[in-house]
């Protein structure tokens, strides 16, 4: 979900990332014990897109290890 207050995440490092998933997930079952749940919500919304960047990032590392796996597989048939 996009969330209009979020700054850009793609100028986080993946500490930083990393950091803030750890905080919101703290408040979140902070929230669900006090049973405030309408701001667990919105704490639940803004949690995965932070979630999402950390997805994305991953995946793209995936991507460029695997492309470059496959760029050495070639050197070795030719």
């Amino acid at each position: 979900m996009f969330n209009p207050l979020l700054n850009d995440l793609s100028n986080l490092k993946d500490t930083e990332l990393d950091t803030k998933i750890h905080e919101l997930t703290k408040k979140y079952w902070i929230s669900a014990r006090n049973g405030n749940g309408m701001l667990g919500q919105q704490i639940l919304v803004v949690l995965e897109s932070y979630k999402e960047e950390m997805r994305k990032r991953q995946a793209d590392q995936h991507k460029s290890f695997a492309e470059k796996q496959n760029k050495d597989l070639d050197d070795l048939i030719r």
